[in-house]
């Protein structure tokens, strides 16, 4: 199932305190009973970590090479107004795996663990799995806090479990760095030898210049999980299965394997534009100091090069399908648990601890099975799409029960010429410590943040450089936008999840306030394990 990087540039050049823990969501007969289907479907999801929404070949990236997701969008639909519903990547994960906003379960941060007892009733693994799907998960989850104490067991729904290490809470039968303590140990030199201390991440500028890794692609975290999900696919079994092949890249830091290190040269890199003096967030990114505007060319070249490489360890599960005979039948959907600031705010501007264009926007691409076909394949889809979606997709899509009971919408109807059951006027993120949030509509953009109220138009301000709320001429706009969020979060069913009821009670500082304590009970389950 290997593609060397010949084969790689080939193919690119070709291409609620008040709610008791265990009734927050109603478990009885959460799912219902499926109807009929004539054929069932395969599920893939590939997913990256931290991967700007806009940094792929097919999304006009200068130079940059991701023939595997170009491919998926020349077969699909690429989504250009995806927008995560939380942010870091703990929180967006639960989001896309149980189909729920953070202020319904109290999960906002890396460090909120979601009692047991409260995981909802509908998960996708759990969903598939009651369908008769077979499970697997590879790569990071992320799922329970690295640090927590859960008691390992299968709370998600996947049977079979890989992962980049050994996560927290998950059962599984292996992982990278039990197969491969030595690259393990060599990883971590590098980093040492490179500033960073830890487990790295993203807590340094150090981190996201990142470097040239002597180690080959081969030796990877991302090349050993896609290996695992081309193994699973290349299994016979005689009934469809769901499986997400989820890699760690292009997080911090952005560490280049070597064979992909000549790809781009840092003097070709394109700039964003440089932000004016005084932007609300000017001080915020301090911890990542010591970066100049040229620097900021290195750091972009390291970024594309890790994309690229994930990109190919994604061709990896691509071509296991192809080898197979099952990509014409298999639902794939590539995506990212958020973005990544990327320099667009200033020399010092990284990570996703924000609620900014850059941060909360991730790449989509849903690719059908070749029976949906229509003028659509190849196309460029402006609609509202938030990581609330993608659950009641995948479950439309294989014609699964259950996803009525969710907020997200269906975008089915779109490979099938029909109508969307609504749209969202808005999207809402939220950013916790103190419950922050993002109204988005198509055009206008309002934040709640720790600077007070953002407003900015969007579509003449794309990189947010010119905030409007202090204008008395968009109060009204300003109003409209907080009325559309407010309604956005109403949306759902209170009988499986109560905290609906609850909110359509409260006003929006109400609701802030509720859900800072709601997500106090979760860090205090932490704390408590």
């Amino acid at each position: 199932m290997n593609i060397t990087r010949r084969d790689f540039l080939k193919t690119a050049g070709a291409a609620g305190v008040a709610l008791q823990t265990s009734s927050l969501f109603s478990q009885a007969d959460a799912l219902g009973t499926a109807p009929p289907q004539a054929k069932p479907m395969n599920v893939v999801i590939l997913l990256n970590d931290q991967h700007a929404h806009d940094v792929l070949g097919c999304a006009g990236f200068p130079r940059l090479q991701t023939p595997a997701a170009d491919q998926l969008a020349a077969d699909g639909i690429r989504f250009s107004q995806a927008v995560c519903v939380s942010t870091p990547c703990l929180p967006s994960r639960h989001n896309l795996f149980h189909g729920l906003p953070s202020f319904q379960t109290g999960v906002y941060t890396n460090l909120h663990c979601l009692p047991l007892d409260c995981i909802p009733a509908i998960t996708m693994g759990k969903a598939f799995k009651q369908a008769d799907y077979a499970t697997a998960a590879f790569g990071k989850m992320h799922w329970f806090p690295y640090q927590a104490d859960v008691p390992r067991g299968n709370y998600f729904g996947f049977d079979q479990r890989a992962g980049h290490q050994y996560e927290s809470g998950e059962l599984m039968e292996t992982n990278y760095v039990k197969e491969h303590p030595d690259l393990r140990k060599k990883q971590r030199q590098e980093w040492i030898e490179h500033g960073l201390h830890g487990d790295g991440g993203d807590s340094c500028a150090a981190a996201f210049k990142g470097w040239h890794s002597p180690m080959p692609s081969s030796q990877s975290r991302e090349w050993w999980i896609a290996q695992q999900s081309a193994r699973f696919i290349a299994t016979p079994r005689n009934r469809p299965f769901l499986m997400v092949s989820s890699l760690p890249g292009p997080h911090a830091p952005h560490v280049v394997p070597s064979d992909f290190a000549d790809l781009y040269n840092p003097q070709d890199v394109v700039l964003p534009e440089a932000p004016p003096d005084g932007l609300p967030d000017a001080n915020a990114y301090r911890e990542f100091k010591g970066l100049t505007r040229e620097d900021l060319k290195v750091v972009i070249a390291n970024y594309m090069g890790f994309v690229s490489a994930c990109d190919a360890s994604h061709a990896q599960v691509i071509k296991a399908l192809k080898d197979t005979g099952q990509y014409d039948d298999t639902l794939i959907i590539f995506a990212a648990d958020h973005g990544e600031l990327l320099g667009s705010r200033g020399v010092t501007a990284f990570s996703k601890y924000n609620l900014y264009e850059r941060a909360i926007r991730f790449p989509l691409i849903i690719k059908p099975p070749k029976s949906f076909s229509g003028a659509w394949a190849g196309s460029v889809n402006p609609t509202l799409v938030s990581m609330l979606d993608l659950l009641p997709t995948v479950m439309d899509f294989a014609n699964l029960p259950g996803k009525e009971k969710l907020p997200g919408i269906s975008l089915k109807p779109l490979f099938t010429n029909g109508a969307l059951e609504r749209k969202h006027k808005v999207t809402v993120t939220e950013f916790s410590p103190s419950v922050y949030l993002s109204f988005r509509s198509a055009e206008w953009k309002l934040i709640i943040g720790p600077h007070g109220e953002e407003l900015y138009h969007l579509r003449e301000d794309p990189n947010e450089f010119k905030n409007l709320a202090g204008d008395p001429q968009y109060s009204g706009r300003i109003a409209e936008l907080k009325t559309q969020g407010l309604e956005e979060m109403r949306f759902g069913d209170p009988v499986y999840s109560p905290r609906i009821a609850e909110l359509r009670t409260q006003n929006l500082e109400e609701m802030r306030l509720t859900s800072q304590n709601f997500g106090k009970r979760c860090m205090e389950y932490r704390r408590a394990s």
